[in-house]
C-alpha cells in the first residue's frame, strides 16, 4: 500500500494538471493570443518551474491543517497509507468525471474533500481540524472566487480607461504583457496546485520513517513533473467551457482576468491557503464579462459551474470515505 500511496498521489497530480491545466491557458487560446498546443506546452513548463520555485507553505497546511497528524504518525502504518491513498484515490474519481463532463470544478477541492471522508473514515469525526479547514479551506473557497469576480471586474475597468487613448503600438504592447502573463499565470498555479500533492503523500512519508512531516526533494520534483505533463497533455478539454463558454473573450478580456488570478493566486501561496486557482481563474472571466454588461455572460454555464463547485467537497469527502472502507477490508 505505501508504494500505490505514492503512484495514485503522482497519477492525481497528472489527472490534475489534465483537469485544470487547459483553464489556467483558456483564455489565452481563446484570445487567439497562443495557438492551443503552444499554450499548453509553455503552462506545462511555468508550472514545473513554479512548482519547484515558490516555496512549500500549500504543502504544510495540507499535511496539517485537514488532520490532526498526532493519531495518524503514531498509529498503524497501512491505515495511514490507506487513508492517503483513498484520499488521492476519491479525489481522482471525481476529477476523471468532472472532467469528461468538462466541468471546471475544483482538483485541489476535490482532494481535500476526499481527506476529510477518508480522515473520518480511517481515524474519526474528533481528528479533523474543522476550525482550520472552516477557515483555510472554506472560507478561502468561498472568497477567492468573490475576490477574483471583484478583481476581474476592475481591472477590466482600469486596462479600459488606461487605453482609451491607446494606438496600435499599445495594442501590440498589450499583447506582449499578455504573454508574460500567461506564462506567470501557469507559474503561481503550478506552485499552488503541486504542493497539495506533495503535502498529502508527504503524510505517508512521515508515517514511514517516523519523523515529521518534512518534504523531500524528490517529491517536490516527481509531483511538478506529474502537473506539468498533465498540462501539456490533457489541457484541452476545459478549454472550451471557460475560454468560450462563459462569455466572448478578447485580448483585453483575457489580460484583466489573468492580472486578477495572479494577484489572487499569488496572495494564496504567499499566506499558504489551499485555493483552487480553477475557481479563481472562471470567477475572474465571469467578473471581465460582467464588466462590459451582465448580459455578456452565459449565466447558464455559470449555474452549471457554481454546483460543481458547492458539491465537489461533500461528494469527494463520500468516495474518499468509501474507498478507504474497502481498503480496510481488503
Amino acid at each position: 500500500m505505501f508504494y500505490y500511496m505514492i503512484i495514485i498521489g503522482l497519477i492525481f497530480g497528472y489527472i490534475n494538471g489534465m483537469h485544470d491545466g487547459g483553464t489556467v491557458v483558456a483564455t489565452t487560446i481563446s484570445s487567439r493570443l497562443l495557438a492551443p498546443s503552444k499554450a499548453v506546452f509553455i503552462a506545462g513548463v511555468a508550472n514545473f518551474l513554479g512548482a519547484v520555485a515558490l516555496g512549500t507553505a500549500v504543502a504544510y497546511t495540507i499535511s496539517e491543517n485537514i488532520i490532526d497528524i498526532r493519531p495518524v504518525l503514531s498509529g498503524s502504518r497501512s491505515l495511514c497509507y490507506a487513508f492517503v491513498a483513498a484520499a488521492f484515490t476519491g479525489s481522482l474519481l471525481w476529477n476523471v468525471l468532472t472532467w469528461v463532463l468538462k466541468l471546471p470544478s475544483s482538483a485541489s477541492h476535490s482532494m481535500i474533500g476526499a481527506m476529510i471522508g477518508s480522515g473520518i473514515c480511517a481515524y474519526g469525526l474528533p481528528y479533523i481540524q474543522w476550525n482550520s479547514i472552516m477557515i483555510k479551506v472554506i472560507a478561502a473557497m468561498l472568497l477567492s472566487p468573490v475576490l477574483g469576480f471583484a478583481a476581474g471586474y476592475l481591472f477590466l475597468r482600469l486596462l479600459g480607461w488606461l487605453l482609451r487613448n491607446g494606438t496600435i503600438v499599445w495594442n501590440r504592447r498589450i499583447q506582449l504583457l499578455h504573454k508574460a502573463s500567461s506564462f506567470f499565470l501557469a507559474f503561481c498555479y503550478g506552485s499552488n496546485d503541486a504542493q497539495k500533492v506533495m503535502g498529502l503523500i508527504a503524510i505517508g512519508l512521515a508515517a514511514f520513517h517516523h519523523t515529521d512531516v518534512t518534504i523531500p526533494l524528490w517529491l517536490i520534483l516527481s509531483a511538478s513533473c506529474a502537473l506539468a505533463v498533465g498540462t501539456m497533455t490533457g489541457g484541452y478539454n476545459m478549454i472550451k467551457t471557460v475560454g468560450m463558454d462563459i462569455c466572448k473573450i478578447d485580448i483585453q478580456n483575457s489580460f484583466a482576468s489573468q492580472l486578477s488570478t495572479i494577484f489572487v493566486v499569488m496572495l494564496a501561496n504567499v499566506t499558504g491557503l489551499p485555493i483552487s486557482a480553477t475557481q479563481v481563474v472562471t470567477s475572474s472571466v465571469m467578473g471581465v464579462g460582467a464588466s462590459n454588461t451582465p448580459k455578456a455572460v452565459n449565466w447558464t454555464v455559470t449555474k452549471k459551474i457554481l454546483l460543481a463547485w458547492l458539491i465537489t467537497i461533500p461528494v469527494s469527502a463520500l468516495i474518499g470515505g468509501l474507498i478507504c472502507w474497502l481498503f480496510q477490508l481488503i
